[in-house]
Formats: structure tokens, sequence, C-alpha cells
């Protein structure tokens, strides 16, 4: 063979090397995602991370208990079980909405076992981790202590809540 040949032939070999060399740096990865759940209290949206909410109960009555505070309006039986009930309302600066059955987001951490109060559920969505933010310094009003992140969903900016702050917010 000539030598023009074995040169080619080893840039061929070389060139294919290249090319699974570049593929194999080209790596799909599926992005970690978490669920939140999105919800409207007052004039705004909130959101909570999925793993903290039991479940959403739809409407409840809620049994007044005399001498509580005002977020703690009372009592709700939950299959049997009496749970309490937080006003989050109180902690966000929102005026409430009645005193009517609303949605309860049972929320479960650690030892807090409790509902919250919400005026209605938006969604509830898997989001890649990286579109969760913190929040702004600058970050004014009663909800900045319970919040721990924003996510934008829906062409809004929304307050990712952290019921580890609020638990810790009751106990006091």
């Amino acid at each position: 063979m000539p030598p023009s040949d074995e040169k080619l032939k080893s840039d061929l070999i070389l060139d294919e090397l290249k090319r699974r060399q570049r593929t194999k740096e080209v790596v799909d990865v599926e992005e970690e995602r978490v669920k939140v759940v999105i919800f409207i209290c007052g004039a705004n949206q909130f959101a909570f991370y999925g793993r903290d909410i039991r479940e959403i109960l739809p409407s409840c009555e809620v049994s007044w208990v005399p001498s509580l505070p005002d977020f703690l309006p009372g009592l709700i039986n939950v299959r049997g079980d009496i749970e309490s009930v937080v006003d989050i309302r109180h902690f966000l600066g929102e005026e409430k909405s009645g005193d009517g059955p609303h949605p309860v987001a049972m929320a479960v951490q650690g030892d807090f076992h409790s509902g919250i109060i919400i005026d209605s559920i938006k969604d509830v969505v898997d989001i890649p981790l990286s579109l969760i933010h913190s929040p702004l310094a600058t970050l004014n009003g009663a909800a900045r202590d319970l919040v721990i992140g924003e996510i934008a969903y829906d062409g809004a900016v929304i307050s990712l809540l952290d019921i580890g702050k609020l638990a810790a917010k009751i106990s006091l």
C-alpha cells in the first residue's frame, strides 16, 4: 500500500475516536424535580413543597375552641383523627375571606401535624429543582419570615413557604 493510503486510514481512525469521545461527553441527564402545591391565599399565590402536604381536604367545617389565638380557629375531624387548624392568612398578612368552609391542606413535617386553611388550590406540579431561586433580599411583608424560595409559574413569581418555619412560629 502506498504511504498516503495508510495516513488516510489512520486519520479516519483518529477522527472516529474523536467523534466517539465527543458523544461520550454529551450526556442527557434528567434533572431532579420536586413537587409543589400552589395555592391562593387572599390576593396572592403561594406554594408548599409537596412532601410536606399529606392531602388536600376540599371543604372542612372547623369546630371552634375557646381561648385559642386568632391563628388557630379550632379543630377538624379527619376520618376520626382530631387535628388542629392554622389560619395561614394571619402569618401572611392576608385578609380573612369569611368564616365559611375552606379547603384545608393537611401538613406533616416531623412532629408537626396540622391543617392549614387556604382559599383555593391552584395546581400541584413537578418542577425542576433549578427553577427554585432564593427569595429576594428586599422581600417585605409578613410572609418574609416563612419564605424559603421563589418559583416562576404561569407568568407569576410565587413564594415557596416552609412548613417548618410556620411550625416554629406557632410553637412560640
